[in-house]
């Protein structure tokens, strides 16, 4: 049976139209999602858990002002969480292109402060004897030493455990804020980067060489040893299986945040500086 011409122009129209509807469909309710979107004040909890797989970022040193820019949009995009399999949003996305700089400027000024300055992971790698690390994602989990209260921090784990053997390094170029004991903490140190996230890291065994509040610090710079002090007056140790608590910290508007670290560190387990008993 011959179709008539009329019949295929007004199929076509019908498709047209249907595929039409759609595009503009999608395009309003982009832009109405993008410019409805919380401001970071509004979202704070969700980006203090930090919930971005770390094989969208950059490599270290190499971040682009477009690659926090395509973070920032896909954190508000996907509610917070980004993971693995998730197609970061681009330009060419409407909801990129129609994301209001006022909400997406905030988040991206964030991301720098935390990621912006890291190199590389803050335990040594062991070549003497093979020594691993291990951690999960402890962020936000109970304590209860000195009062109930949330882990603010990743707890990495030694296969040996032997206070003093494992370097402690740190993370990023810096500044030594703070030194000395906590009776959380034990032996700390804390080290305030350029872009201004303070790299936290506790239960020290022993301070490397030089170490005093004011020293210049290079990223993968050796800052101290493993330990388990911590728990108690000055001195105290064996409170607690050996190991390194990492923690990352912005100021924001007066306040102190802590950031989840997992992701971070998860992402500089591939950038290891080794060191060597000898």
């Amino acid at each position: 049976m011959k179709i008539s011409k009329k019949y295929r122009v007004a199929v076509c129209a019908v498709i047209l139209l249907f595929f039409s509807v759609a595009v503009i469909s999608g395009f309003l309710l982009s832009v109405v999602k993008a410019r409805e979107e919380p401001v970071f004040s509004e979202n704070l909890e969700k980006f203090r858990a930090f919930d971005i797989a770390p094989e969208h970022f950059a490599a270290p040193g190499k971040w682009e002002d477009e690659q926090y820019r395509k973070i920032a949009v896909s954190f508000l995009f996907y509610d917070g969480k980004i993971k693995k399999k998730d197609k970061l949003c681009g330009p060419l996305s409407w909801y990129y292109m129609f994301m209001p700089d006022r909400i997406a400027d905030e988040y991206i000024q964030a991301l720098k402060t935390v990621l912006a300055d890291v190199r590389v992971f803050p335990v040594g790698e062991d070549i003497d004897s093979g020594g691993t690390i291990h951690f999960e994602d402890s962020w936000g989990g109970v304590r209860s030493y000195g009062g109930d209260r949330r882990h603010e921090g990743t707890d990495l784990m030694p296969s040996r455990k032997e206070r003093g053997y494992f370097a402690i390094v740190s993370v990023s170029d810096g500044v030594v804020e703070k030194k000395g004991w906590l009776n959380l903490g034990g032996y700390r140190l804390g080290i305030r980067s350029r872009h201004g996230a303070y790299y936290y890291y506790a239960h020290l065994d022993h301070y490397a060489d030089g170490m005093e509040e004011g020293k210049e610090i290079r990223a993968g710079d050796l800052i101290g040893y493993m330990g388990d002090s911590g728990y108690g007056e000055e001195g105290t140790v064996g409170k607690f299986a050996v190991h390194l608590h990492f923690g990352i910290y912005m100021d924001y508007q007066g306040r102190e945040l802590s950031i989840n670290p997992y992701s971070i560190l998860k992402y500089l387990e591939g950038y290891k500086v080794s060191f060597t008993r000898g």
